[in-house]
């Protein structure tokens, strides 16, 4: 389930050229593209932060109304598992946004709590708070894993991952055209329902580039518009 990266590029060339507003490269499109996924893409956890906030207050509904449940749906696209093997108890981690638990896998899953490296020691310095195999720790440095203690070989984590590049290749027929290329291309990996928000990101960040404050004004204010109705 994903957004085509052909469709979303038409949409916006079909805009900018309805009042002749410039072009827009497809180098240019699929650099735009990626700062607006992940702009979208962190939107979300606001989001769904603010409807779960409603939602406590009596504001929301269910089915259809059911809006963290939505907004929900907007985030599990990037949600992964991943097996991370571990020497003396570190291991390399994968591109993540956030992380959502870490476990080890044994007769039965345990869960690992994270902490931050600088209480470790004080962690340590008392047999009533020092790690075991039964309440395992571990604690981030940079793009590696820590588990305490060291004696566990693999680690399982699960985790919002960091979207790929969306990218619009193409390829060059006779009359020097160039036609979408499927093979090449990457397509976004955003909800469905997130396809009206991107063009108007995408849109946004165009302005700047062709230089044209109205077409960041009109982006900017469709999507001003879009979330007073969410809010409302």
């Amino acid at each position: 389930m994903a957004i085509s990266v052909d469709r979303v590029y038409r949409k916006v060339l079909a805009i900018l050229n309805k009042e002749s507003r410039g072009f827009l490269t497809p180098d240019e499109f699929s650099k735009i593209a990626s700062q607006a996924q992940l702009d979208l893409s962190d939107k979300a956890f606001h989001d769904y932060n603010r409807a779960v906030l409603r939602e406590s207050a009596g504001r929301t509904g269910d089915g259809y109304a059911d809006i963290p449940k939505k907004i929900q749906d907007r985030i599990d696209p990037f949600y992964s598992s991943e097996s991370i093997s571990l020497t003396s108890g570190i291991g390399t981690l994968p591109t993540f946004y956030n992380i959502i638990n870490v476990s080890v896998e044994k007769t039965m899953l345990t869960n690992i709590e994270r902490v931050e490296k600088s209480k470790l020691n004080f962690l340590l310095s008392s047999p009533l708070t020092a790690p075991s195999t039964t309440f395992p720790i571990y604690y981030i440095t940079g793009g590696t894993i820590t588990v305490n203690p060291s004696s566990f070989t693999s680690v399982r984590m699960d985790y919002v991952s960091v979207p790929s590049d969306p990218v619009w290749d193409s390829t060059v027929d006779a009359n020097g055209a160039l036609t979408y290329d499927a093979t090449g291309s990457t397509d976004f990996t955003l909800h469905p329902s997130s396809e009206v928000d991107l063009v108007l990101e995408i849109l946004r960040y165009t302005g700047v580039v062709i230089k044209d404050p109205s077409v960041i004004q009109g982006a900017t204010a469709e999507t001003t518009q879009k979330i007073q109705l969410e809010n409302s």
